[in-house]
């Protein structure tokens, strides 16, 4: 991959996004690396990608203010010789709450992270001077979507929302080739729950344990790659899916 490309991942401070962009960085992508209060993962992983000879920039932006989201398009940009060719919106914020206890700031702080600000990071990526020859961008959902739980009823929401943004910005962008794509991941790192627990639960997917952040990272890989796939949703879990509502390991 020509260095000249760039990357903006969202999020990459820990976890997937920080898996993402670094498997992009192996790939010869400049990255630019967005994080809100994770600095310390934000800068080891800027500092590895530096030290083995790519480029890397460090980007923070609340994106519970999404008024300021599509600033990170220009400031990317800016800092590593744009545009930038490739979006992946890995940034997630996660409360439980349900339509019986939240409240407007509960819904207004998951809508702004996990729907408003991925779409305006998408329309400042789309509005560039000039464009990219050609652009992807990657929206992170949740498996959990199809089998959704009303006690996760604002996060749930806002990922409804990014995943319908997909398909519509697919629609728009394909004239300006920019393809625009999705993520469904399934158990791919603990979150609250013990090793064991985590362990346990994977285990009970239809192809067992061993789903992992390379797969997502893979995933991600092709759909940069892929020159004619716009529109669609990637669900990788596992068959986690298959297990139906009420089912599910997450529980």
């Amino acid at each position: 991959m020509a260095s000249n490309h760039i990357a903006l991942v969202t999020g990459a401070g820990k976890r997937l996004g920080k898996a993402i962009a670094k498997g992009l960085a192996d790939k010869g992508y400049a990255i630019g690396l967005h994080f809100n209060s994770s600095v310390g993962g934000a800068q080891e992983l800027h500092d590895e990608i530096r030290a083995s000879g790519g480029q890397a920039v460090l980007l923070q932006k609340d994106l519970s203010r999404p008024e300021l989201a599509g600033e990170l398009i220009a400031e990317t940009a800016a800092a590593l010789g744009g545009p930038v060719s490739v979006l992946v919106n890995s940034a997630s914020a996660f409360n439980t709450d349900s339509l019986h206890d939240l409240t407007h700031e509960s819904w207004q702080f998951l809508m702004n992270v996990n729907a408003a600000a991925p779409v305006f990071l998408m329309q400042a990526f789309a509005n560039q001077d000039p464009l990219p020859e050609t652009g992807s961008i990657v929206n992170m959902l949740d498996t959990q979507m199809l089998s959704a739980s009303p006690e996760r009823f604002s996060y749930f929401c806002g990922k409804f929302a990014l995943e319908g943004a997909t398909r519509l910005a697919a629609f728009e962008l394909g004239a300006k080739k920019i393809r625009v794509n999705a993520i469904a991941p399934g158990l791919i790192l603990p979150s609250d729950q013990t090793q064991e627990n985590f362990d346990s639960r994977q285990n009970l997917t239809p192809l067992g344990p061993g789903l992992g952040p390379d797969d997502i990272v893979g995933a991600v890989q092709y759909l940069v790659d892929a020159k004619q796939v716009s529109g669609h949703t990637f669900v990788v879990d596992a068959g986690q899916r298959l297990m139906g509502f009420g089912n599910s390991p997450i529980g």
